[in-house]
């Protein structure tokens, strides 16, 4: 007997069955496991029965909005991400939506869900494991990307090494009159990082 491999556990909120089913089906095809809740209401049932990697919820539904629910979940203290899903939401939609908590905001219908979810959950591992770099915006130019990754680095070893500016140097392989020249660039303190 063939044992599936479950990549992912997704919740998706949407009263538009027929927009459910087909996301249902195209993520159960490359094994996420995928549940689904007409509505608000039975979205907290599920979710108090399980746990989820990812939950996408339309903003309009019938009884209790997508956006309540979501602000309600966040102020709980909820950390499973959350895509809010709509077939007409406007700007103030989005932004309102973000600001909550949400992770990110899509147009219905979805036409490419996969890389979307792969992504996020991708990002959720990586912060799960501890290895992830926090703060960077994979979307900004590299030097930008790279001064915050430096920033962190820097701050990480000098945090680990007493502040000791000959061993922060020697383990990123630099001069110390280099890294004096890059903490000041940086914005860094070498005494209090």
């Amino acid at each position: 007997m063939n044992e599936i491999n479950i990549i992912g556990k997704i919740l998706i909120i949407d009263d538009e069955s027929i927009n459910a089913e087909t996301m249902k089906d195209t993520l159960e095809d490359v094994n996420y496991q995928v549940s689904l809740a007409a509505n608000a209401q039975a979205a907290k049932i599920i979710i108090q029965e399980q746990s989820f990697d990812l939950v996408m919820m339309d903003v309009w539904m019938p009884g209790q909005d997508g956006m309540s629910l979501l602000e309600e979940w966040i102020q709980a203290g909820f950390s499973t991400p959350i895509v809010m899903m709509s077939g007409h939401a406007e700007h103030k939609d989005v932004v309102k939506a973000i600001k909550l908590g949400a992770v990110d905001f899509l147009k219905k219908p979805l036409h490419d869900i996969l890389p979307l979810v792969r992504r996020l959950l991708s990002e959720k591992a990586t912060k799960e494991s501890g290895h992830g770099i926090s703060g960077i915006d994979f979307d900004a130019p590299l030097k930008v990307a790279r001064n915050i990754f430096e920033k962190e680095y820097f701050n990480h070893h000098l945090q680990e090494n007493n502040h000791n500016i000959a061993t922060v140097a020697a383990l990123a392989g630099l001069e110390r009159t280099t890294l004096y020249r890059k903490l000041k660039d940086l914005g860094i303190d070498k005494n209090k990082a």
